[in-house]
């Protein structure tokens, strides 16, 4: 059996295609990304640890979101974020209630938030992929590696793209027991270069050592697919369809 086709029948549970999970409705993914100053990080992050995370806990409590996750940067980078939250809600009619928060909490930051950091960019998204791996393990020691893109081509030849070239790499990751779980949003309303993102790539890895395993995982797993005409004519053209632009690493304060 081909090394290729052994990876997608044993494909780890939760991973659907672009055609599998087509968009309906409004979008029911909010990204908010936050900017601060360094000597403020420490209290920020106390502060979205803390108060944040209660907030976005009664939320879920009141079945207006489904999940939510608070990642933090833990290091200064002049060209990405210092903090950003995944909301998830249940239906696009719940976005509503955070519309209704955001009139007195810019970002969902109160007074006290917005005195130690700025939200610098709201994006409405839509959860397109994402996988487990079937044993996922506790969050504790996780790390997030947070990737912008920019796609060249038409969303439906980026989709493909995605389809084709990248969740076959992923599948094999999770099987090669390095990642945790991961998830591909589309910006819903992608207007601008580079920002806003077209797509949205968040990785988490299990823990530290495996995130430092990511290169050789992902050479090992490349060299698997080779075999598979389809993958490697979209790794030959792959740079005519997306750019890259800054990547972030990040712990999870909170959410899930």
């Amino acid at each position: 059996m081909l090394p290729w086709l052994l990876i997608t029948l044993l494909s780890p549970r939760g991973t659907a295609t672009a055609a599998e999970n087509a968009v309906s409705g409004g979008p029911r993914q909010l990204l908010i990304s936050y900017r601060c100053e360094p000597a403020d990080r420490p209290a920020f992050r106390a502060y979205l640890e803390n108060h944040e995370a209660a907030l976005l806990q009664r939320l879920q409590r009141q079945g207006v979101l489904s999940r939510y996750q608070i990642l933090f940067n833990p290091f200064v980078q002049p060209r990405t974020w210092d903090a950003m939250l995944v909301l998830s809600f249940n239906r696009f009619g719940d976005t509503r209630r955070w519309l209704d928060i955001e009139r007195h909490s810019p970002g969902g930051l109160d007074g006290r938030g917005l005195k130690l950091a700025k939200p610098v960019a709201e994006y409405s998204a839509d959860l397109i992929w994402q996988g487990d791996a079937p044993q996922p393990g506790a969050a504790d020691g996780h790390v997030f590696y947070v990737i912008p893109y920019t796609y060249l081509s038409s969303v439906g030849q980026y989709k493909s793209y995605v389809d084709g070239y990248v969740i076959p790499q992923v599948q094999g990751w999770l099987k090669a027991g390095v990642l945790s779980r991961y998830r591909i949003y589309l910006n819903r309303y992608p207007v601008g270069d580079p920002e806003p993102w077209d797509a949205l790539f968040i990785y988490e890895y299990r823990s530290l050592e495996d995130f430092g395993r990511r290169d050789e995982t992902l050479a090992a797993v490349r060299q698997t697919l080779r075999s598979d005409p389809n993958w490697t004519k979209l790794s030959a053209t792959k740079s005519g369809l997306r750019t890259e632009s800054e990547n972030t690493i990040a712990e999870a304060l909170a959410g899930h």
